[in-house]
């Protein structure tokens, strides 16, 4: 008789017979993640024992923050799903433990809160007894006090002593207060980290063979409490950049992950066994967060990135963001919290040339930037460069990749090695006394100067006043090879520099408007 005949008699034999369900608890430990962007596929997997035809398989250890209609069971040959179930329930480990330590202390110290008021209650009424006894109508004196004397020391130094006490015991009720509130906190972060609680799933199964047996089950499930984002540190030496590409992530499905492979994935992982309405893919101009003269932030440190916390982003994932694939290069040990975890991708060097933009109008140092042509087989994507030259931290930037085929720069900081001055040489100012218009010209020096010991490319910009008064017309002359672009309103001069070699460049600015007019920041 084959296994599929004898299939509805098995079902209908163990009907009636309960005793013939082999009951199997066990935690599966977690095997890999694949996490995206935004969110992450867990996967838990180990071997069961069948004995018998019909398993009931519970499984402790499942994260509780997850998506529960995502679940997917990869089963032996043989082996039936008959029905799934997934429950919250609360834990017992030392998370368990910890609450209920801190439930029991916070009830202790509330009872010590109660004590004190208490006592502050009785001494507050010895206090005014005390007082009500000191006078007899409005101006006698305390109670036989010609002939008690000490007996009037006594009340006068007991009420002293009794303010003393009653200071000291809300002094002691402000410091269980403070001790009360950090437990308080602490309870709070428990249950909203969801630390106190696990996810129980029940597999029952039919074993169709109904031979003992041992097999593999892995189980995978979706959370939207985790995302990873890119970090870069960018290493200047000798005119080479050398990368460091790093991935900061972070989880908070419930469960830590402790020493687990991981793979991070651009993008959302779908989370739908249906196909659903994908998003539009809209290509439209961004505004440049890279640009060549956006300032490297030199006030960041970098050992507080650790603790920033990232945004889970649900969105439903577009077609154009599942690019990149990467292992991380060890096993990752990461807990369920708010805070996340910098992880070692990969290390790569990118090569282009490395240009100076000089704008002494901006800064005396000039900036290092490196023009990469060749970058489409890197996997770059946008996100978080630090910047160190000389073994000297200079601080961080947002990279922006432009489209791919287009060449990359890379900012690289400001390099002292490269200075740029700028000085007013002359001005002067005519008035063409029958057109009633006022000429201002001014002679501006340029310099550059470089200190390294190779030769340096160098673009050298100034920028040029601009109006939107048609009456006032503004030009500008170079005999120094210089290109006016009147549009952008700049000056520019390209030019190499050789080892400590210093050029100066100069322009004429002329200024044109009405005698009648007064102009502002010229």
């Amino acid at each position: 008789m084959s296994s599929l005949k004898l299939l509805p008699i098995l079902i209908l034999f163990n009907l009636f017979d309960g005793d013939l369900i082999a009951q199997t608890s066990s935690i599966f430990p977690i095997t890999s993640v694949d996490l995206y962007q935004s969110g992450a596929i867990v996967h838990h997997s180990d071997s069961v024992y069948f004995e018998g035809a019909i398993a009931e398989i519970v499984i402790d250890g499942i994260a509780s923050n997850i998506n529960p209609q995502s679940f997917q069971v990869n089963l032996p040959n043989g082996i039936i799903l008959e029905d799934l179930d997934f429950e919250i329930v609360n834990i017992e480990d030392d998370y368990g433990s910890d609450l209920k330590s801190v439930n029991d202390s916070i009830a202790s110290l509330t009872f010590q809160i109660e004590m004190y008021e208490s006592l502050i209650n009785t001494l507050n009424e010895e206090r005014e007894f005390l007082q009500a006894n000191r006078k007899i109508g409005s101006n006698q004196e305390v109670l036989l006090v010609d002939d008690l004397i000490e007996m009037a020391d006594f009340l006068r130094e007991r009420h002293q002593d009794l303010g003393l006490e009653i200071i000291d015991i809300q002094m002691k009720i402000a410091n269980i207060k403070d001790v009360l509130r950090q437990l308080k906190a602490k309870k709070s972060l428990i249950n909203e980290l969801g630390l106190n609680i696990d996810g129980r799933l029940t597999l029952n199964l039919l074993n169709v063979s109904a031979n003992n047996r041992t097999e593999y089950i892995i189980i995978k499930y979706l959370t939207s409490e985790a995302s990873w984002t890119t970090n870069y540190n960018f290493y200047l030496e000798d005119g080479e950049v050398n990368v460091k590409r790093q991935a900061n992530i972070q989880q908070n499905s419930g469960i830590d992950w402790n020493y687990v492979n991981v793979k991070l994935i651009s993008g959302d992982p779908e989370q739908s066994i249906k196909p659903n309405d994908i998003r539009d893919w809209f290509i439209e101009e961004c505004v440049d967060m890279n640009d060549l003269v956006e300032e490297i932030n030199p006030n960041s440190i970098i050992s507080n990135k650790d603790s920033l916390q990232l945004n889970f982003d649900k969105s439903i994932p577009n077609a154009g963001n599942i690019r990149y694939r990467f292992e991380v290069l060890k096993p990752v040990n990461l807990s369920s919290s708010l805070h996340n975890k910098s992880v070692e991708v990969d290390q790569f060097s990118l090569d282009g040339v490395v240009e100076y933009y000089a704008s002494p109008s901006q800064n005396s140092s000039a900036y290092a930037i490196i023009k990469c042509s060749d970058w489409a087989d890197k996997k770059l994507m946008n996100g978080r460069v630090d910047v160190v030259s000389s073994n000297k931290y200079l601080g961080w930037y947002n990279l922006r990749l432009p489209i791919m085929g287009d060449t990359l720069h890379v900012n690289l900081g400001h390099d002292p090695n490269v200075m740029c001055y700028k000085e007013l040489l002359s001005e002067s100012s005519t008035v063409k006394r029958f057109a009633g218009k006022k000429q201002v010209t001014q002679t501006w020096e340029l310099t550059v100067e470089n200190s390294h010991s190779n030769t340096v490319f160098v673009n050298l910009v100034d920028k040029l006043p601009r109006t939107n008064n048609s009456e006032i017309t503004i030009s500008a002359l170079t005999d120094d090879s210089g290109i006016v672009d009147l549009v952008s309103n700049e000056i520019s001069f390209d030019f190499e520099l050789s080892p400590f070699e210093k050029r100066i460049v100069t322009y004429v600015l002329t200024v044109t408007y009405p005698g009648s007019m007064n102009l502002e920041n010229f």
